[in-house]
């Protein structure tokens, strides 16, 4: 079992009303290999998602969360770009807009939950550094790069707030968060940054 609640919590920021986190149950089909998911090859089923715009409501929703992913063998997930609703609202029609032109009318309930796993606001982007077991004792020499890249910039003016935000375990190893950086001088080719990808929550 794992509960990253207490290492995510601090991270999450909630500066206007229009700010949230997406949330999602994921049955995953790479913990259930040799499964077919809903009655499809797709790599995840999603069981239920939720928008968090407080702490508190993030309490509220926990129990059932937990709930469902025991129930479910799945995982709670959390995406540590915050969302905007009034972003995720426009892109919503756009896709809409552009499912009706191509004659795709049966996956319209989808696109609200796709548009929020897409899309995410401008502000305070992290990135997820992935590294499995094998890989985990790069972990502090990658940080430490982190640290300098992030000095590079603040130097340049561009940016006086990025930091190494934390690390978070995983199933196989773990993920470092942070602002992003510089790739250009990146050492590690064989270890995976998702720009836009969520981190385990919870896993029974």
């Amino acid at each position: 079992m794992i509960n990253n609640r207490e290492l995510i919590e601090p991270l999450l920021n909630f500066p206007h009303k229009d700010i949230f986190y997406f949330v999602q149950v994921l049955h995953r089909k790479k913990d259930h290999k040799g499964t077919v998911l809903g009655g499809s090859n797709n790599n995840s089923r999603l069981i239920k998602a939720y928008f968090i715009t407080s702490l508190e409501k993030l309490d509220k929703q926990w129990e059932e969360m937990v709930k469902l992913a025991e129930v479910f063998e799945a995982r709670v997930m959390i995406n540590l770009n915050p969302r905007n609703f009034r972003k995720a609202g426009y892109h919503m029609l756009q896709k809409i807009a552009n499912s009706m032109a191509n004659d795709d009318f049966h996956n319209l309930h989808r696109v609200y939950t796709s548009v929020c796993g897409e899309y995410h606001s401008e502000i305070d982007k992290r990135w997820l550094i992935d590294l499995d077991s094998h890989q985990v004792l790069s972990a502090h020499g990658i940080k430490e790069f982190v640290k300098k890249e992030h000095l590079k910039l603040a130097n340049h003016d561009k940016v006086t707030r990025y930091s190494v935000l934390g690390e978070i375990p995983s199933k196989s190893g773990i993920h470092i968060i942070t602002n992003p950086f510089n790739l250009k001088e990146w050492k590690w080719p064989e270890i995976e940054i998702h720009k836009n990808n969520p981190v385990n929550l919870y896993i029974p």
